[in-house]
């Protein structure tokens, strides 16, 4: 429709800052943020405004997100559908620790993780299906707005499949660093917009 061909919606989204705990496999493990981390989406944040935030429940996120809603006086959704995915077993382990407890399955995770899938963890059809349903729900809800999403490189980068058009297996090729920025700018009535890269790794 005419009304909103011009109707623009701004999606931030910002990857939580370094955690607590060093590198593992760290999906729905709730590690708090380390004092670096803090400091990185402060700074990140600082001079930005926007008309709302949302943000995955797990504290490396909801953490600076319940900060931004109190401070600016800005409301706040917290949704699990931005949450990272779920390693099961795998989950809080190194992967020198996986390999010795489940030999061979990281290496064959690798090499087909559209099929394979951590013990009791979640397959990546599961995962990439709920971000895919929770980005159409947002650009639905907050239409025409300005928005923060606070969440995690897998979820980013399952973004990019979705709307860039790129392979879940090339989407591993694009860095996605602690507190690393991207805003994606949508145009079009809600289901039928055309989405546009403004910027990534700010």
């Amino acid at each position: 429709m005419r009304e909103f061909e011009n109707t623009q919606t701004t999606i931030d989204i910002l990857r939580h800052g370094e955690p607590t705990g060093g590198i593992r496999f760290r999906g729905i493990t709730d590690d708090p943020l380390s004092e670096v981390g803090w400091q990185q989406m402060l700074e990140c944040c600082d001079n930005r405004n926007w008309q709302a935030v949302i943000s995955s429940p797990l504290q490396r996120c909801q953490a600076v997100a319940l900060h931004l809603s109190a401070t600016r006086n800005i409301p706040l959704y917290v949704d699990a559908a931005w949450q990272e995915i779920d390693f099961g077993r795998w989950e809080g382990l190194t992967a020198e620790a996986i390999e010795h407890r489940y030999p061979k399955a990281l290496e064959a995770y690798y090499r087909d993780f559209m099929n394979a899938s951590p013990p009791e963890g979640e397959t990546y059809k599961q995962f990439s299906t709920r971000v895919n349903i929770a980005w159409y729900q947002l650009t639905a809800a907050y239409f025409g707005q300005s928005v923060l999403l606070i969440t995690h490189a897998g979820v980013i980068r399952a973004l990019f499949s979705l709307l860039m058009g790129i392979s879940p297996e090339n989407s591993f090729r694009i860095e996605v660093p602690h507190t690393s920025l991207t805003r994606f700018r949508c145009f079009g009535s809600p289901g039928k917009q055309t989405v546009l890269l403004d910027f990534h790794n700010r």
